[in-house]
């Protein structure tokens, strides 16, 4: 029985060997990947060590933190402005991607829609060393939105569990 199935995967399988794409049918089937993160450029987009980037499925950056530019007297020294007492939460989420995603060894998943040749961002689920998804662990503290796009729907549940817990929390911006 074992071998007949073998047999029809084979028999089934046989005709993607012999076209020019096979090379993109083994890459399509090839759905997980190890990589290093070198650089966070916003709390939803990364950059790997081969130079790709990287947008994290499921969630969307609330945004860069806001560029703090120098005022000038008439002299042309600069006026030195009084330091705010809180962190932009901007500001506050780029740090703990940062902090949660760079120099780290992670597994990426790639979904139905492995990316967009258009923008240069491959999609992917981004686990962490320890196996936690930093998708949902940027979403459970409330440092971006919830961003379902289909047909990456796979993990969308656990997605939305973490984006409740930000809430139901009020943590990040669901606290604002």
């Amino acid at each position: 029985m074992i071998i007949r199935l073998l047999l029809m995967v084979f028999l089934l399988s046989a005709p993607a060997w012999g076209s020019d794409n096979s090379d993109d049918l083994f890459n399509s089937l090839k759905k997980q990947q190890e990589a290093l993160v070198v650089k966070v450029i916003a709390s939803d987009r990364i950059v790997l060590e081969d130079g790709r980037h990287i947008r994290l499925i499921g969630i969307g950056s609330i945004g860069v933190p806001p560029h703090k530019y120098a005022k000038y007297d008439d002299k042309g020294h600069v006026i030195e402005e009084p330091q705010e007492p809180t962190i932009p939460l901007e500001e506050q989420a780029l740090t703990y991607a940062q902090e949660l995603l760079e120099n780290k060894k992670v597994r990426l998943e790639f979904d139905v829609d492995a990316g967009d040749t258009s923008s240069g961002y491959s999609y992917a689920y981004v686990y962490l060393p320890d196996g936690r998804m930093a998708n949902a662990e940027l979403l459970r503290m409330g440092f971006v939105k919830l961003r379902i796009v289909p047909p990456n729907v796979k993990y969308e549940d656990d997605l939305r569990a973490a984006y409740q817990e930000a809430k139901k929390e009020k943590r990040g911006i669901e606290g604002e």
